[in-house]
């Protein structure tokens, strides 16, 4: 009789205790498969954060890149302008001579012809302008006329003449 106790002591005592054995293994199972989940989803998140940030620093590095490049041209232009200001302040050499030149801008005509104003230059320069150039001849005269007033925007040297005195 008593082996039928110990049976069913165990059986009670014991399903109770199973059942919370399995209950624990259970728990334990949708933890660690959470924790997977989790991990996984984390895993793909930064990696999409790491391809987003690679882009980013491809986009940084390229305007770097261009910056740079603008840069260097801007810095060749003040150079430039820096060796024209120099000419321009120690003025005409003694041997140069003075040229009037008539300049006009052939865009600007057609846009006053057509009752159109032009989108960077004042109307005036529909008619001729003239200016004062020192050269050591005609041909550097138009040299420069053509720097400052170049015929791809525009500019058209309508005369160049050499004045006396």
């Amino acid at each position: 009789m008593t082996e039928f106790w110990l049976i069913l002591g165990a059986l009670i005592i014991g399903i109770p205790g199973a059942v919370f054995i399995v209950m624990q293994v259970i728990s334990a199972h949708k933890r660690q498969v959470m924790a997977y989940e989790w991990s996984t989803a984390e895993v793909a998140r930064r990696g999409q954060r790491l391809d987003q940030l690679e882009r980013l620093t491809k986009d940084a590095q390229k305007r770097i890149n261009d910056l740079t490049k603008e840069n260097t041209v801007l810095r060749a232009e003040v150079s430039k302008l820096e060796r024209m200001a120099g000419q321009a302040i120690t003025g005409p050499s003694p041997d140069d001579k003075k040229f009037q030149a008539g300049i006009t801008n052939a865009e600007v005509r057609r846009a006053h012809m057509m009752g159109q104003k032009h989108r960077n230059l004042d109307d005036k320069w529909a008619e001729i302008n003239y200016e004062d150039i020192f050269a050591a001849n005609e041909e550097a005269a138009r040299k420069v006329l053509l720097r400052k007033y170049p015929p791809e925007r525009g500019f058209v040297i309508s005369s160049l003449t050499q004045q006396k005195g």
